[in-house]
């Protein structure tokens, strides 16, 4: 099963923490009534020093997760 990018969806926010940001993501999708469900959540992935930095591992790493599981 391949998945469908546009009813999944990647937060990549990082968060701030110790003067760094922690890349980490959130996918989700929606049930049919519209209702938001977690599907993953990857916890800490890393520290960097630039939030720009930090955005791009975790949508490269919510990639790379997405094709390891749907293909």
């Amino acid at each position: 099963m391949r998945f469908n990018s546009t009813l999944i969806a990647v937060d990549p926010t990082p968060r701030r923490a110790d003067g760094e940001y922690m890349a980490h993501a959130r996918i989700s999708s929606n049930r049919a009534d519209g209702t938001s469900y977690e599907i993953y959540s990857s916890g800490d992935l890393a520290g960097f020093d630039a939030r720009e930095d930090a955005v791009a591992h975790a949508k490269n790493w919510a990639q790379d997760w997405l094709e390891a599981r749907f293909g």
